[in-house]
C-alpha cells in the first residue's frame, strides 16, 4: 500500500536557467585611464559555430527564417472566434539558427503523457552509468498499480516478468501507461525526480492530476536537449529519438507534416471523467522534432479547452502552416530580403 501511495502522484499524471547574481565593488579610488595603443591578441583558434563548415556537407541550411509569428497569431485569433474556451500556447525554433516564436509561452498546462518523455530520460540515464539496466525487469502485479486507462500498448499478465527495454518502447513508441508505471517502480520517484529538476520542469511537492505547471517553452526544451545530445550520452539520446519517431500517433503534428518527413514526437492529453460518467478531454498537446532535409525544426503546442476534435485540427493546422511556411521560404530564398531597401 505504501508504495502505492508513493507513485500516485505519478499515476495521476501518466494516466491523464540558471541565476548568476554578481555584487559588483564600488571603487571609490579615482584614477585617471590613460588610452593604449596596445594590439589585442589575436586567437589561433576559431570563435565561430565549430560545425559551421559542415553545413554543406549535410545539405542543411544555417541561414535565418523570417518570422512568421503573424499568420500563427492570426491563425488562433480566427480559431477562438469559433471556440471562445479554448487556450493554444505555441512554440516554434529553427534548430538551425536562432529564430523562436512563442505564444503564449508562459501559460502552464498540465503535462499529462508528457511526462513518459523525462520517465525515459531517467531510465536512459541509468542505463548509460550501468548497461546491464537492459538485463533487468519487473514484474507486472496490477494490485501494486491499481486502475489505471490504457490508450494502447500490449495486455499484461499478472505474474509476468517484463524486460526494461521492452517497457520502454511501449511507453513511448503506444504510450503504453502500465508500462509507465512498472518503469516508474523500477527507477523510484527520486531518481526520476531529479531529472525532471535537471531539465527545468519543476513539479513542487503539492500537485496532482489537475496542477498545471508546465509551460510550452520549458517543455520544448527537452527536445531539444534531446536534438543537441547535452544531458545523455550520443548514443542515448539518438535511442531516445529514435523512439520518439516511431511513436503510432498519427494525429497532430504528424498529420501536418508530409509522410515522407520524419518526426521524432509525443503527445499528451488529460482526461477527466465528468459527473454523467462520460470521459471529458481537457487538454490536449503535441511536441515534435521534425526532420525537414534543409531545414530540421521544433514545435510544440499545448491546447486546453473545446472539444479533442477541434484541439486535434488546431494542431495539425499550426504545424501545417509551420511547415509550409519553412519550406516556402526555402524555396524562395530566405535571404533575399536582408539587403533590400
Amino acid at each position: 500500500m505504501n508504495q502505492i501511495k508513493k507513485v500516485l502522484p505519478f499515476i495521476l499524471l501518466l494516466s491523464l536557467g540558471i541565476f548568476f547574481g554578481y555584487l559588483i565593488p564600488k571603487n571609490n579610488n579615482k584614477k585617471k585611464v590613460e588610452s593604449t595603443s596596445e594590439k589585442l591578441p589575436i586567437f589561433s583558434t576559431s570563435l565561430t559555430n565549430p560545425i559551421l563548415p559542415f553545413y554543406d556537407q549535410l545539405s542543411l541550411d544555417y541561414s535565418e527564417l523570417s518570422s512568421f509569428r503573424g499568420k500563427i497569431d492570426s491563425y488562433i485569433s480566427k480559431e477562438k472566434k469559433v471556440h471562445p474556451d479554448l487556450h493554444v500556447s505555441y512554440y516554434f525554433r529553427d534548430l538551425n539558427n536562432g529564430l523562436w516564436i512563442g505564444i503564449n509561452e508562459r501559460e502552464t498546462f498540465s503535462p499529462a503523457s508528457l511526462f513518459k518523455v523525462p520517465l525515459m530520460i531517467a531510465l536512459l540515464k541509468k542505463a548509460q552509468a550501468d548497461p546491464k539496466v537492459w538485463t533487468m525487469g519487473v514484474t507486472y502485479k496490477k494490485a501494486d498499480l491499481g486502475e489505471i486507462p490504457e490508450e494502447s500498448g500490449f495486455k499484461k499478465e499478472e505474474g509476468k516478468f517484463y524486460n526494461l527495454e521492452d517497457l520502454l518502447t511501449q511507453m513511448i513508441v503506444y504510450s503504453d501507461n502500465a508500462a509507465s508505471l512498472l518503469l516508474l517502480q523500477y527507477l523510484g520517484d527520486s531518481t526520476v525526480m531529479e531529472v525532471v529538476d535537471d531539465l527545468n520542469m519543476h513539479v513542487g511537492n503539492a500537485f496532482h492530476e489537475k496542477t498545471n505547471f508546465v509551460t510550452v517553452k520549458a517543455y520544448a526544451g527537452v527536445f531539444r536537449i534531446l536534438y543537441n545530445a547535452s544531458y545523455l550520452s550520443k548514443e542515448m539520446s539518438e535511442k531516445a529519438l529514435n523512439l520518439l519517431s516511431q511513436a503510432k500517433y498519427n494525429q497532430g503534428i504528424r498529420a501536418g507534416v508530409p509522410s515522407s518527413i520524419k518526426v521524432a514526437h509525443k503527445y499528451g492529453k488529460r482526461d477527466e471523467n465528468a459527473e454523467n460518467g462520460k470521459v471529458v478531454n481537457l487538454q490536449l498537446h503535441h511536441f515534435g522534432l521534425v526532420y525537414h532535409p534543409v531545414k530540421p525544426f521544433l514545435i510544440g503546442i499545448m491546447t486546453r479547452g473545446a472539444n479533442v476534435e477541434t484541439k486535434n485540427k488546431v494542431i495539425k493546422d499550426l504545424t501545417e502552416i509551420t511547415y509550409n511556411e519553412v519550406d516556402q521560404q526555402l524555396k524562395q530564398g530566405i535571404h533575399s530580403h536582408l539587403f533590400t531597401e
